[in-house]
């Protein structure tokens, strides 16, 4: 992967390393390989300023010649001449010994007309009276850390190898930049200090340096010199406690590794970019198919899988595949998606306010937002009350009118309609001409959809006589609204698509409410109901029978109600008129037309009395036959 060969995505896998480096914990050093450590105790002890007196390497190398030692590597540069006797004990020594390999290093001279790069080796007696030398270096990570080792640097073997090649006899394996096996924090290695060794008093168990390959070197918090770099380095383990171990103790780790033969290798760069060219386009398929909660999680299970695997294949065969930025590529495709559905899901919402803001009431949209399924292409059955407005007498109006004049009446008469209708909760579908339809019910169910519509109604009859005043005053006529109101079932929803949506309600309860606003002219109301809204208001509205009708193309019946006010004291020709209704439908033609001409002395221009006396006087002029049923057939729609 590119990201994966940039220095931060480099330092980021191998962070992801030493966590697995630190969950499969310190494994059991070799017994064999001991460290002989140059540290402080060391230091206070024999009271002497480093670099130490080469007599004093001397009587620690006849030490360990004694005690048994198979090999001895000193992380010692031994590169300039001191005190003659002093060069001469160390170099009789070594040849004594006959099993010492000495370090060499590297000295780096940059300048700024030019650089020098020179290989640092122990002095040519010391290299003849030694059985070898090894390169002290280490190549460091980006971050400092040492996770990686060769059999090689500066073009010599390290010492790692070479004290490989004098155990084996054979020249080590050809190793650039393997993975170091780790055994541990520091001194998970066997480490006894320097002074141990040389004390006489106080021998060390004589079984501890028999037949062992025995590593010396520094192995301090701080260097002995000021200026001079600390010999240690930070490792995987050093992230549980920042403490970083001895150079010393990295050869011999290295040595380790080299005789286990478990030398760590990565995954090759192809098989990183293949896995992600293979899972990210397949998780991205997956997560899209998936809802925003379970895709959260499936990636969350899908990046812990990759990176579970990764750290199995590094359990069992030591090989590092890097996948924590795999790990997080299919989490950031999932991010994505979900960005991409909240930038939709936005985008939706956005057309929705649009789309019903209009419409209905901002409570109502806040639902929709939360209930986007509800307007979804299709429709779905629901109980619901109609309600269709028009202006009487506006068809003759609008004739005498110059266009920007009807728009502007037009306009004048739509807007608190409009608001009346949202404030009580409906939702206004279209106007046609001068004709208002809305709907209550849907999209959202409401228990109340009758008396919410019955309300709207009567606010939008006084806010009909706000805008006839106005319009007295500008020589307009006295437009009167006709409010037809039906309640039953509907086929209501988004007729259109997603993208052009048009929310409607469609069947017969809409056609029955249109029908009842034209009845309004015939009967002269201004608000008619149906007997299945009358039975849904309950308390609190005044109505009054007006008649039981058949309208055209519809078989059934239909009683209608006239809507007069809010309250529950209805006026006294109320009772008077459904008495007389009464009589009427019971044949007593004198009785009703009595009623009938009565209340028209307590409502003088009564429309629903006036009508139904003079239907009783033709009656009681021409007797209906015996098949004659109460019910009036409307001729015209």
């Amino acid at each position: 992967m590119f990201v994966q060969s940039t220095p931060l995505g480099s330092e980021i896998e191998a962070q992801a390393l030493d966590v697995f480096f630190l969950l499969r914990g310190a494994r059991p050093a070799p017994s064999e390989i001991v460290i002989v450590a140059i540290d402080e105790p060391s230091i206070q002890e024999l009271g002497l300023p480093w670099p130490w007196p080469r007599s004093l390497h001397a009587a620690l190398l006849r030490k360990l010649d004694k005690a048994g030692a198979r090999l001895v590597v000193m992380d010692v540069v031994f590169a300039e001449k001191t005190v003659p006797a002093q060069d001469q004990a160390f170099e009789q020594s070594l040849a004594e010994n006959g099993r010492v390999i000495l370090a060499s290093t590297v000295d780096k001279v940059e300048d700024p007309a030019f650089s020098r790069i020179m290989l640092v080796e122990p002095l040519a007696g010391f290299r003849q009276a030694a059985l070898g030398t090894g390169s002290a270096l280490f190549s460091p990570d980006p971050d400092g850390s040492i996770r990686r080792f060769s059999t090689r640097m500066a073009g010599v073997p390290t010492l790692a190898a070479a004290a490989f090649g004098a155990l084996a006899a054979a020249p080590p394996p050809d190793i650039d930049g393997g993975l170091l096996d780790h055994l541990g924090p520091p001194r998970t290695i066997r480490t006894v200090s320097y002074t141990q060794v040389l004390d006489d008093a106080h021998p060390l168990p004589a079984p501890l340096l028999r037949n062992a390959v025995v590593f010396v070197g520094r192995s301090l918090a701080a260097p002995p010199e000021l200026g001079e770099q600390a010999d240690a380095f930070r490792t995987p383990f050093s992230r549980t406690n920042g403490i970083p171990t001895a150079g010393v103790e990295l050869h011999a780790t290295a040595l380790a590794t080299l005789q286990s033969g478990n030398i760590g290798v990565q995954a090759p760069a192809w098989a990183s970019a293949a896995a992600a060219f293979f899972l990210l386009p397949l998780g991205a398929l997956l997560l899209s198919r998936l809802s925003p909660l379970s895709g959260a999680l499936a990636s969350l299970a899908a990046a812990g899988g990759v990176l579970g695997a990764s750290y199995l294949l590094f359990i069992a065969t030591f090989t590092w595949f890097p996948s924590l930025l795999l790990g997080s590529g299919l989490l950031t495709v999932e991010t994505v998606l979900l960005l991409e559905g909240y930038m939709r899901s936005a985008k939706d919402k956005r057309r929705i306010r649009m789309a019903f803001s209009r419409y209905v009431s901002p409570g109502v949209v806040d639902m929709l937002l939360s209930r986007p399924e509800l307007l979804e292409p299709g429709g779905q059955e629901v109980e619901a009350t109609v309600l269709f407005s028009d202006l009487a007498g506006f068809t003759s109006f609008s004739e005498r009118m110059q266009p920007e004049e009807l728009m502007k009446v037009l306009s004048e008469y739509f807007a608190p309609m409009t608001a009346v209708i949202k404030e009580n909760s409906g939702t206004l579908d279209k106007f046609i001409g001068d004709a208002i339809m809305a709907f209550w019910g849907a999209p959202l169910r409401d228990e109340h959809h009758a008396q919410n519509a019955c309300r709207a109604a009567l606010a939008m009859g006084r806010a009909m006589d706000d805008l006839r005043n106005r319009w007295k005053d500008q020589g307009y006529p006295m437009l009167h609204a006709r409010i037809g109101i039906h309640s039953g079932k509907v086929v209501a929803g988004n007729v259109g698509s997603r993208e052009q949506m048009n929310y409607t309600c469609l069947g017969d309860t809409v056609n029955l409410a249109s029908r009842l606003e034209s009845v309004n002219k015939y009967y002269g109301t201004g608000i008619l109901l149906s007997g299945e809204t009358r039975a849904q208001l309950g308390p609190g509205f005044i109505t009054r029978k007006v008649d039981a009708i058949r309208v055209k193309g519809r078989a059934r019946p239909v009683e209608i109600h006239e809507l007069l006010d809010l309250g529950d004291s209805p006026p006294p020709w109320v009772a008077l008129h459904e008495s007389g209704l009464a009589a009427y439908a019971a044949r007593d033609f004198t009785g009703a037309a009595d009623m009938f001409a009565s209340v028209l002395d307590m409502k003088p221009g009564d429309g629903p009395a006036a009508l139904l006396l003079r239907r009783c006087r033709t009656l009681l002029e021409s007797p209906p036959d015996a098949q004659w049923d109460a019910i009036h057939v409307m001729e015209s729609k």
